[in-house]
This record gives C-alpha cells, structure tokens and sequence, in this order.
C-alpha cells in the first residue's frame, strides 16, 4: 500500500500551520473528563478535512471533537471529525494524522469553510 494520501483528497489542500486543539472521544465516555485533550498543529487543511501533526499515537478510525482558536473570533471554532489514517513523523517524533470533517453544526461548518476559503485568497 502506497503512503501517498493525496489520490483520496476530493478538495484543495493549504499548507498552514495552526495551533489545535483535539478531544479523543472514548467509547461510552459521558463527559469531557473521561477523553484525552491533546494540543497538536496543522500541517495542511481544506474544506473536508485537516492533516495535523500530534506528539502520541491516535487510533485511525478515533472519533475526535476539534477546537480551533481564531484570532478573531471570541470562541473557538467547534468541529467533529475522524482520524482516516496515522503514521509516525520522518523524524520519529510524533504522528501524522490525516483527518475528515465530519458534520458538526452547520454554523461552525460555515465558519470553517470561509477560513479555508479565505486562505486559499491569499
């Protein structure tokens, strides 16, 4: 099996680095305290999904809540997705994770596609 990823992307890829936050929601987990919250970074994004670096290994099919901090806004952008496939870094520091969106509120979904549009713009 080929590591190349890009024949199963369906959108444009931006490369962009940004600090996130992901939630590893646990199987019968009832509250935020019962998952892992791990602060990783983007490596690139687009409308359907992200490809983030993280410092430990994340099952691939992990179901994962994402906050993303933007400067401009006053709370973080909330979004669901799942991790497609994980392998470890180059360096053998960390994972990459390839993730895809999954729905989330149609609002933070809007919010999403309009960051990535607007840096496909610059």
């Amino acid at each position: 099996m080929s590591n190349d990823f890009s024949d199963r992307r369906k959108h444009p890829r931006i490369d962009v680095s940004w600090a996130i936050y992901i939630e590893v929601v646990s199987r019968g987990s009832r509250t935020e305290a019962d998952n892992t919250i791990v602060r990783c970074e983007t490596v690139d994004v687009s409308v359907g999904g992200l490809k983030i670096w993280v410092p430990e290994p994340i099952a691939q099919g992990s179901h994962l809540n994402i906050a993303v901090p933007m400067a401009d806004w006053k709370e973080n952008l909330e979004l669901a997705g799942m991790v497609i496939w994980s392998r470890e870094a180059g360096d053998g520091k960390g994972y990459w994770l390839g993730l895809e969106l999954a729905d989330s509120s149609h609002e933070d979904m809007r919010k999403w596609y309009e960051a990535v549009q607007h840096l496909q713009k610059k």
